[in-house]
């Protein structure tokens, strides 16, 4: 929690006057006051002026509702004691004698400014605080290093900068791995340091990988971030926000940042196949459970195919692994070009792959399967000077209702590309 705010000075300390009509306001050296008479009138210049404190003589007990949530007031009257003891619930700081000293009143209205500035800076902490939970939430979605990048880089520099502010930051996933930069507003297009400042450069270089470290250059900060998975870098935002007394929120920004990052690299290491770039086996039987538990739960169908490339290990035969590699990878393109937004391309093993389909029948699904077939019967790739080429043989298979078991779904559709198999290859096989 930040240090405790100082009330304004006398020269920008405002008081707003509440006295009836016809009696004299007291005299304010060097403050800044307007006077009503009027309930009216109050609430009224409270809406337009936003004083730090609000000076109520002998005031009406209906009007102390209206200073709810107001900030701090004060209160003289000539019945010293406030009406049972309720109005400090009310935004009331002090009630004191009509009799009062000048002395005993500036002190009043001095600490009552203090306590304004405290419930504004609370409030304010509060208000980050909130926002900051929000993006935390929305980050623990983000699942590649790309996304936590872009979209966490934007909620960050609006967490702790101006509006229309620019942002950048700089990241290395691993020690082999080059500088990645990454840039928000009109640092959209950042490719390197030569986009930055020099200043922002230099201090980018001191807290690079250096979490909790937070230095300013004028308006802006330069925060080093870390994570568990490698990630280390530096955030930079323009025309911050965050007061001096934040500087431990801006660590704990620079940290969610980094663990994010370092999620969505782990995530995407693990749950992708190195070759291919497609999800592996294991993530794909995940996704598979989860597109079936939304097909039972809102009557939707699902339907999987299963591919395996004709005479593969013809391929490898010929051409080595490497070249069996290069078809793998080109089929893997293929797919992704050739299927649906929503479909979901897994490298199941060797040369099979396998596809879910999302709120897609069997009789559906076996057109995407055709184009599918097509496609990688049309591709042609080479490997030291020699072409390739390739075929495949597709299964299909429609979940039943209700269905959860992803392992014998996919065991139907197998048995549908063995089926395909059987009947000469390179070829579509509905499940019966």
């Amino acid at each position: 929690m930040s240090p405790a705010a100082p009330a304004p000075s006398a020269a920008h300390l405002r008081v707003a006057i509440h006295v009836q009509a016809g009696r004299q306001p007291p005299e304010f050296s060097g403050w800044e006051a307007r006077t009503v008479h009027t309930a009216d009138g109050l609430v009224a210049l409270l809406d337009e002026w936003d004083p730090e404190v609000v000076l109520l003589i002998e005031p009406a007990p209906s009007l102390l509702p209206s200073l709810y949530g107001r900030g701090a007031a004060v209160v003289l009257a000539s019945d010293v004691a406030p009406p049972e003891g309720v109005v400090f619930g009310l935004g009331v700081h002090a009630w004191l004698p009509a009799n009062h000293t000048p002395s005993q009143l500036r002190a009043t209205i001095h600490s009552a400014a203090r306590r304004t500035a405290e419930r504004a800076e609370l409030r304010r902490h509060q208000e980050v605080l909130h926002r900051m939970l929000g993006l935390a939430s929305t980050m623990s979605s983000l699942r590649t290093p790309e996304e936590v990048t872009e979209h966490g880089l934007i909620g960050f520099v609006e967490l702790l900068a101006a509006r229309g502010s620019a942002g950048a930051v700089v990241v290395r996933f691993s020690a082999a791995d080059p500088l990645h930069y990454a840039g928000v507003g009109s640092l959209r297009g950042l490719q390197s340091d030569l986009d930055l400042p020099v200043p922002v450069v230099e201090a980018v270089a001191r807290v690079f990988g250096a979490p909790e470290r937070l230095e300013r250059i004028e308006d802006a900060i330069v925060v080093g971030i870390a994570g568990n998975g490698g990630t280390a870098g530096a955030l930079y935002v323009e025309k911050a926000e965050l007061p001096s007394a934040f500087d431990d929120l801006g660590a704990v920004v620079a940290g969610l940042f980094g663990q994010a990052l370092s999620n969505a690299v782990l995530f995407q290491r693990s749950a992708h196949d190195t070759l291919t770039g497609l999800y592996a086996r294991g993530f794909g039987l995940h996704r598979l459970g989860e597109v079936l538990a939304f097909g039972a739960r809102y009557a939707a169908p699902t339907t999987v195919l299963m591919l395996d490339l004709d005479h593969f290990k013809l391929v490898n035969d010929e051409h080595g692994h490497p070249g069996g590699d290069v078809v793998l990878a080109g089929v893997a393109r293929v797919i992704q070009q050739t299927l649906r937004a929503t479909d979901i391309a897994v490298r199941w093993g060797g040369e099979e792959f396998l596809v879910i389909m999302p709120r897609t029948d069997q009789a559906a699904a076996a057109g995407v399967a055709e184009r599918l077939r097509v496609a990688i019967a049309a591709w042609r790739g080479a490997h030291e000077g020699r072409p390739l080429a390739v075929t495949v043989s597709i299964g299909a298979a429609e979940a039943d209702d209700n269905e959860r078991d992803g392992a014998a779904l996919v065991s139907r559709a197998d048995d549908a590309l063995y089926e395909a198999k059987r009947a000469g290859r390179d070829r579509v096989v509905c499940a019966g």
